[in-house]
């Protein structure tokens, strides 16, 4: 039940914050936060990450639908387990995050991205994200790190 309610935490946190700055910003303004290093605005972004398949909105939907369920049925079945406590908070950030922006991609036939790196490659600074992406980028870390010990452990006591 915790990895629901941190799920849900997570999909709460994003819902206020987006609406904060999707009625504080207009698409043209702009604000330097974190000695410069952070640059806050707002933009509608109707594709995938990087604005990919920006023209099949509908698809990006269908795929954004279908890889959330799979989180959310891999939750439930991991929530059976007392271990995985790693793997369990990985998939809550992925559903909280992902059950975020597919609520927008639904509501509003965007997501509603705010902020940008100002430093590091260029191509990165280029992006703008949300705090829902940093979520999804963690839980999918977390999740894969979680997985990737434990088959580390695994074939630790099945060698021959």
């Amino acid at each position: 039940m915790l990895y629901f309610t941190i799920a849900g935490a997570v999909f709460g946190l994003e819902y206020f914050v987006k609406r904060y700055m999707d009625e504080a910003y207009s698409l043209k303004k702009q604000r330097a936060v974190a000695g410069g290093k952070i640059l806050l605005k707002k933009y509608y972004n109707t594709g995938a990450s990087g604005n990919f398949l920006s023209s099949k909105p509908k698809l990006v939907r269908y795929v954004h639908t279908t890889l959330l369920c799979g989180v959310v049925i891999r939750l439930m079945m991991a929530a059976l387990r007392k271990e995985a406590g790693m793997a369990k908070l990985g998939l809550a950030f992925l559903a909280g995050g992902g059950g975020s922006n597919l609520y927008d991609r639904c509501q509003k036939g965007f997501v509603v991205d705010y902020f940008s790196f100002r430093f590091g490659p260029r191509r990165l600074q280029k992006l703008v994200f949300n705090l829902a992406d940093l979520f999804v980028f963690s839980g999918a870390c977390l999740f894969f790190l979680a997985a990737w010990k434990e088959e580390s452990a695994h074939s630790l006591w099945n060698r021959r």
